[in-house]
């Protein structure tokens, strides 16, 4: 690489240049990776603490960066901002194996119970999201990261809003609805699948449970105590919109994190809500094919939803089978539907990671010129200059 290890010190790892690499010897002799909180980072490079950084972005921190400029902009003469897609997604997990009738995960009883609660869910995204991140991320309906080609458009033929139809596939929403009123159809559209699974309704509430569902469950937030969690303001609202109509969602915000990553270990959690990662290729293989339930052997432990679909399974090994880029995406969009018709993901928000640099001190002419989602500056690393 065009850097060498030299040594770890007081959370900074040093590094000098390598003069052997082959694209040549960095312009850059030294440089330093600083361990530090992203509420810091702003600060630090306007301070001259750091010369670049990478922060976690939402409003609060825009405004810090374009408060520096002093031109209401992510880049000016103080900080230079670089804002492209993330490489994943966030999303809200159902456990159909915690969350069923009947002991039945694949019943339409018991979809139509998780259809209930994501349909509450996925109405809060659009107000909560837009508070939280500003322009720095989206809410999408497919359980994809928006950076993938798989990922279906809204121009595309059959593209959906998530849970946006009620029991009988009629739409929930019109587009005169104030927000107010999305929340209220909601949550009729909530009792309509409710009463679907199995619940007794009565005056616009659940009274009663089916076999093997509840009147109350759990959320695991990993919001560290305090709330500070993208996803946060969706279940709280949906909390009160569910308590509106006699059921309860209780919130988990550990201040250890470890307590959510855990229960999803063991394959007792409810609901949380978390990240995914994405690679290049969209292979759905180890979060959705049923060999990867948690607690199978030779499972990937990575499939936390406990989704167990035969047709899921076939799609998802159809199109690892095939080169064709036009077939895949065909495939893919059959089988994202699938996972949505099992309500065990409300997909959430699409962000941008945020690199920020020292106008003042790094020459930004040496930076990457076109920074995308899959090539980044640190690419180019050898060819950075100082002012």
């Amino acid at each position: 690489g065009p850097y060498k290890f030299v040594k770890y010190d007081n959370r900074v790892v040093y590094f000098e240049a390598n003069p052997f690499y082959y694209r040549g010897c960095p312009k850059i002799r030294e440089i330093q990776f600083r361990e530090t909180q992203s509420n810091e980072v702003v600060t630090a490079v306007e301070t001259g603490a750091a010369d670049a950084g990478e922060m976690s972005y939402n409003k609060t921190r825009y405004e810090e960066v374009m408060n520096y400029n002093g031109n209401g902009e992510m880049t000016g003469p103080v900080i230079t901002s670089s804002l492209v897609d993330n490489l994943g997604y966030g999303y809200i997990g159902i456990n159909a194996s915690t969350v069923n009738v009947a002991g039945d995960p694949a019943s339409d009883a018991s979809k139509n119970l998780r259809r209930g609660i994501a349909t509450i869910l996925s109405v809060y995204r659009d107000v909560a999201i837009d508070s939280y991140y500003g322009e720095a991320a989206a809410v999408i309906n497919y359980p994809i990261s928006n950076t993938s080609w798989a990922a279906p458009q809204p121009t595309d033929e059959g593209y959906q809003i998530a849970f946006s139809t009620d029991v009988n596939g009629a739409p929930i929403y019109t587009a005169e609805m104030t927000q107010e009123q999305k929340y209220a159809a909601a949550e009729q559209a909530a009792l309509g699948f409710f009463e679907a699974a199995g619940y007794t309704v009565a005056n616009g509430k659940v009274t009663t449970a089916p076999d093997g569902a509840k009147l109350s469950y759990e959320l695991i937030v990993p919001g560290g105590g305090t709330g500070d969690h993208p996803a946060f303001a969706i279940i709280t609202g949906a909390r009160d919109s569910l308590a509106n109509i006699g059921v309860e969602l209780k919130i988990n915000d550990p201040a250890d994190a470890n307590i959510l990553w855990d229960a999803l270990d063991s394959g007792e959690q409810e609901l949380w809500t978390a990240a995914w990662g994405s690679t290049i290729d969209p292979d759905m293989y180890q979060v959705y094919h049923s060999s990867n339930i948690v607690g199978l052997e030779g499972s990937s432990e990575s499939n936390h939803y406990h989704i167990q679909d035969e047709e899921l399974d076939q799609l998802i090994m159809d199109a690892r089978k095939s080169d064709d880029q036009n077939f895949r995406k065909a495939i893919y969009k059959e089988a994202l539907e699938k996972i949505i018709d099992w309500a065990v993901e409300i997909p959430t928000y699409q962000r941008k990671n945020v690199i920020i640099f020292s106008t003042e001190r790094i020459n930004i002419e040496s930076l990457t010129p076109d920074i995308t989602t899959f090539w980044g500056w640190m690419n180019d690393l050898e060819l950075v200059e100082m002012n």
